[in-house]
C-alpha cells in the first residue's frame, strides 16, 4: 500500500453511506451489486496533499490536479474461481463531477488479514491514496483479489495467476455495467493504466499479459507501472532458500499453502517446513493474522524454517516437482508487448531483490520491445517499504504525462 505519513484526520471527511442496490439476475452480466460508502470533498483532499509536500515535494504536480471530490464504492461481482462462479469485491472510486474519465487499476500488495482488505478497510491510509487521486480526474478501481471481502471463505491463492487475472479484469467488467447504469454520475472511458507494487506489480502485469493475449475489455491500455515484484518466482525461491536470514519469512509459507490448498501441490507442510512452524502455518494463514503477525511467529533464519532437503535439492528432487512446476506456471517473463511499461524498484531492497526487475527489463529488451517501450528505473538508497510511496507519486506523475488535460 501507498502511504502517507502522519496520521490522517479521518473525523473531517464527509461521509455518506447508502443502501446496497439489489442483487442482479446472473443474466443480467458480472456486477452484482454496489454501495456508495464515502465521499470527500476536493478541499479536504487538498489540505492533506499539501502537508505531504514537505516530505514528496514531487506530490505537487498530482495537488494541482485536483479539481473533484470522490465518490467511493464497494463494489461485489462474479468472477471464476476453480470451475466455479462466485462472488468477489472491490473498490471503485470516482469522480463527484459528472464525466468519463480514463481509468486506472490498482492492485494492492501481499496481505493475509481479512480485516486489511480494501472493501473492508476503505480508510485504511494506504487506500485512502488511492482514492484520493480519483479528485485528478481518473474512475480508479481497487480489486480485493479472490479470498478477501465477498470472497474471503477461501484462501487467497497467492501469486497465482489465473485467479489474479480474474479477479482484476471481472472487476473492469463489472465496472463497465456500473457505468452504464444511472446510479453514478461519472463513467470510465476506453483509456486504461495498470499499477501495482510487490504483490500487486506482479500481478498488474500478469493481467497485462493476459489482455495483450486475449481479452474481451473494449479497452485501449496506455501505460504500466509495476513496482518492486517478485516476477520469476523460481529465482525468487532460491534466493530465499539460498539465504541465513531473510526478514520477510512468510512469503514461502503463504506460496506453498495457498497453492496447496487449491491443489497445485500436495504432501505436507512437513515436506517444506521444519517444526513447529509446519504445523503452525496453516492457523497462521486463516484470515485473522496480518503479515507482521505471522512473521513474527515463523523465524528469520532460514535453515531454521525450511526442511533441509528443500534447500538442498529444491532444483532436482522429485518430491519437490510440483512446487518447481507451479512456480513457474505463475511466473512473468517478458514478451513483446505494445505497451508502455516502467518497472521500479528501491536499490536496497531486502524483501524481494532489485534484480528480479533488472532481470525482467532484460527479458522484455530480448522479446523485441521496442527502444523505450519497457525501462526500468532503480530507485536509488530505498527499500521495499520506503519505496512504495515515491512510486506511486511517480507512477502518478508518470500516466498524467499521458493525458491532455
Amino acid at each position: 500500500m501507498i502511504k502517507f505519513a502522519g496520521i490522517l484526520p479521518v473525523f473531517i471527511f464527509t461521509v455518506i453511506a447508502c443502501k446496497d442496490e439489489p442483487e442482479n439476475d446472473p443474466e443480467d452480466g458480472l456486477l452484482v451489486q454496489h454501495s456508495l460508502i464515502f465521499s470527500y470533498p476536493a478541499s479536504t483532499i487538498q489540505v492533506i496533499f499539501e502537508a505531504q509536500m514537505i516530505l514528496y515535494p514531487q506530490i505537487a504536480d498530482i495537488r494541482d490536479r485536483i479539481n473533484h471530490g470522490v465518490n467511493v464504492y464497494k463494489v461485489t461481482y462474479k468472477t471464476h474461481y476453480r470451475d466455479s462462479v462466485i462472488h468477489a469485491s472491490g473498490l471503485v472510486c470516482l469522480p463527484s463531477t459528472p464525466g468519463s474519465y480514463p481509468v486506472i487499476s490498482f492492485q494492492n500488495g501481499t496481505n493475509t488479514a481479512h480485516a486489511e482488505a480494501p472493501s473492508i478497510d476503505p480508510d485504511n491510509s494506504g487506500y485512502l491514496v488511492m482514492e484520493f487521486m480519483a479528485s485528478t480526474g481518473y474512475a480508479i478501481l481497487i480489486p480485493d483479489y479472490i479470498g478477501f471481502g465477498a470472497s474471503s471463505d477461501i484462501l487467497h491463492p497467492y501469486y497465482h495467476k489465473e485467479t489474479s487475472n480474474n479477479a482484476v479484469l471481472d472487476l473492469l467488467k463489472a465496472f463497465i455495467e456500473l457505468g452504464e447504469s444511472e446510479s453514478v454520475v461519472a463513467t470510465g472511458n476506453d483509456s486504461l493504466f495498470l499499477m501495482g507494487y510487490s504483490q500487486g506489480g506482479w500481478a498488474t502485469l500478469a493481467a497485462l499479459e493476459s489482455m495483450e493475449d486475449n481479452s474481451s475489455l473494449n479497452m485501449n491500455v496506455i501505460a504500466a507501472s509495476a513496482g518492486a515484484g517478485a516476477y520469476n518466482l523460481t529465482d525468487f525461491s532460491k534466493y530465499v532458500i539460498d539465504l541465513e536470514s531473510f526478514p520477510s519469512p512468510m512469503y514461502m509459507p503463504y506460496f506453498i499453502y495457498s497453492h496447496h490448498e487449491y491443489g497445485n501441490i500436495t504432501g505436507s507442510m512437513d515436506l517444506f517446513f521444519k517444526q513447529p512452524y509446519a504445523g503452525l502455518i496453516p492457523g497462521l494463514f486463516d484470515g485473522s493474522h496480518s503479515n507482521n503477525d505471522i512473521n513474527n511467529e515463523l523465524t528469520t533464519i532460514i535453515p531454521d524454517l525450511i526442511a533441509s532437503n528443500l534447500i538442498s535439492n529444491f532444483e532436482t528432487a522429485s518430491e519437490f516437482s510440483q512446487l518447481r512446476e507451479t512456480l513457474v506456471e505463475n511466473s512473468i517473463s517478458g514478451w513483446n508487448t505494445t505497451v508502455k511499461i516502467n518497472l521500479f524498484h528501491g536499490t536496497e531492497d531486502d524483501n524481494v531483490p532489485p534484480q528480479q526487475s533488472l532481470n525482467l527489463y532484460n527479458e522484455f529488451t530480448d522479446s523485441g520491445s521496442g527502444t523505450g517501450m519497457v525501462q526500468y528505473f532503480p530507485m536509488e538508497g530505498l527499500s521495499h517499504g520506503s519505496g512504495l510511496m515515491p512510486w506511486g507519486i511517480l507512477t502518478f506523475n508518470w500516466f498524467n504525462s499521458f493525458r491532455q488535460n
